[in-house]
C-alpha cells in the first residue's frame, strides 16, 4: 500500500477474550518506523556430530537473538471496531 509494508500476524491480541481491555469486536493495529526497533543476532555455539543415518557430519549451533525499542515516538497503535 503506497510505500508502505504491511505485516499480518494471528499472535496480536484481538478482543476482550485475551484478557486485554479492548471492547468486544475491537482489534489494534500497530504501526511505525523501522528506526523504531533493533535487532540483533549472533551465532554463539557450534559444533560437529556424526550422522546416526549417513556417513556425513551434522554442525549444529546455537543461535541468540534480541530486540530493543529505541525510539517509542516513531510508534503507533490504534484500536479499531471492525464494520
Amino acid at each position: 500500500m503506497d510505500r508502505f509494508t504491511v505485516y499480518i500476524s494471528n499472535l496480536l491480541p484481538s478482543n476482550a477474550t485475551d484478557g486485554t481491555n479492548f471492547a468486544a469486536g475491537e482489534q489494534v493495529i500497530y504501526a511505525g518506523h523501522a528506526h523504531a526497533l533493533t535487532f540483533a543476532s549472533q551465532i554463539s555455539k557450534v559444533e560437529t556430530l556424526r550422522s546416526e543415518l549417513t556417513f556425513g557430519q551434522i554442525l549444529r549451533g546455537l543461535q541468540v537473538y534480541g530486540y530493543q525499542v529505541v525510539d517509542p515516538t516513531a510508534l503507533a497503535a490504534a484500536y479499531v471496531t471492525l464494520a
